[in-house]
């Protein structure tokens, strides 16, 4: 008795399986094109637009913010306290860091 169905590669995010007119090859898997999506946000991915982390697919902000979170706190720190009087440490603006004294 044949068996129907279930013979291919199964989707890493769905569990079901894919077929060759609906794969997407990614991350070492076989993806369907509408599961192909950001795990964080959920938005559609390319395959010139994602990233991979642990078998799990990302755009590039969400991996960013997965990786780095204390990144874009860093800059937004940075902006914050550059923006405020007396705020940006200057380097060059004192002390021994030109080297040269006239």
């Amino acid at each position: 008795m044949p068996q129907w169905g279930g013979g291919g590669e199964k989707c890493p995010r769905c569990q079901k399986t894919v077929y060759p007119a609906e794969q997407l090859l990614a991350c070492s898997s076989t993806w369907h094109k509408g599961c192909f999506k950001c795990k964080t946000c959920n938005s559609t991915l390319t395959l010139a637009s994602y990233k991979d982390f642990s078998q799990d697919v990302y755009c590039k902000s969400c991996y960013q913010d997965k990786l780095h979170p204390h990144e874009r706190n860093r800059k937004q720190l940075e902006n914050k306290f550059s923006k405020q009087p007396g705020g940006g440490a200057n380097p060059s603006s004192g002390g021994d860091a030109g080297g040269e004294e006239a």
